[in-house]
């Protein structure tokens, strides 16, 4: 049976809130556990969302109290995540689930957004509160390109999954990714500029850091794995647009979903990425592919 395994090193050093941060993946996981593999009736899973939501409020408050006690720099955009996990994510959730009769799809969704957003959101930003990352080490020197990707891409990635993540320079048609999978994320600027992230990475390795991420075994690749990826992206681009000196909401999450190989060669070959990066996990690989698109006429 899977089951959503707390890690030590989610551990920021702060019982209260190294104790919510248990608390509230124990809570997904037995949400996990009555609807998704027990069948049970959907009133446990209404019970638990609802305990979900009201222990996160508490302890965001617990949490922004303690960064206001300590005078941590970053408290006011911290404090903006937790606002709109409260005011837009959690609600937005809320009404998947009632809309669609706690539908399979729905709470597999809620799983994954929360599990997602948990994982991200400790490893990159209440781990800073400590200064138990390099993303507190003080602003990006923005035209080293190898300072910014080891800022913003592999330190995190490596917290996250919990292993090492080496950037090996530009990623080409000539790499080969073994069974690869093309998962792409838009996004839109308040200007109307476009921006893709196109991930392109072994479903082996995807299921692998998944694993590696979450505490449990994924054999497939489902919903959980797909929306957990979604909110750790939206984490690395808020921390990105931190970093960077811009407001975190100033690119909108537009839409997301696995591509065809076709339909990712299609798209590369109307719009050359900026970017395209290359990595490496030990014995695999994975690319990423970054692309600004014009506003649209």
């Amino acid at each position: 049976m899977q089951q959503f395994h707390w890690q030590e090193r989610f551990n920021i050093g702060v019982e209260v809130v190294d104790e919510a941060h248990r608390q509230l993946f124990s809570i997904v996981e037995k949400i996990l556990e009555l609807y998704i593999q027990k069948h049970e009736d959907k009133f446990a899973c209404v019970e638990g969302i609802k305990y979900f939501k009201a222990y996160a409020i508490r302890h965001f408050a617990e949490e922004e109290a303690y960064m206001r006690e300590i005078g941590y720099d970053g408290y006011l955009p911290h404090k903006r995540l937790h606002d709109r996990m409260k005011r837009e994510i959690l609600p937005s959730l809320e009404r998947e689930l009632y809309a669609s009769d706690f539908s399979t799809e729905a709470v597999q969704r809620f799983i994954g957004v929360c599990t997602g957003w948990l994982t991200g959101h400790i490893v990159i930003e209440d781990r800073a509160i400590t200064g138990k990352t390099a993303l507190s080490a003080g602003p990006l020197r923005l035209d080293d390109e190898r300072s910014v990707i080891r800022a913003v891409i592999l330190y995190p990635l490596r917290e996250m999954f919990g292993t090492e993540v080496e950037f090996v320079g530009k990623f080409s048609k000539e790499d080969a990714i073994v069974d690869a999978q093309y998962y792409e994320l838009r996004y839109r600027s308040q200007e109307g500029q476009n921006l893709c992230f196109i991930l392109i990475i072994g479903e082996r390795l995807l299921l692998r850091a998944a694993s590696l991420m979450f505490g449990m075994d994924f054999y497939t690749k489902n919903e959980i794995v797909r929306f957990a990826m979604q909110e750790i992206v939206q984490n690395l681009m808020q921390r990105a647009a931190a970093s960077f000196g811009q407001d975190p909401d100033h690119y909108q999450f537009q839409g997301d979903g696995f591509l065809e190989r076709e339909a990712f060669g299609q798209s590369v070959r109307e719009h050359m990425p900026r970017y395209s990066l290359l990595f490496r996990v030990r014995q695999d690989s994975f690319a990423l592919c970054i692309q600004q698109r014009p506003a649209a006429a």
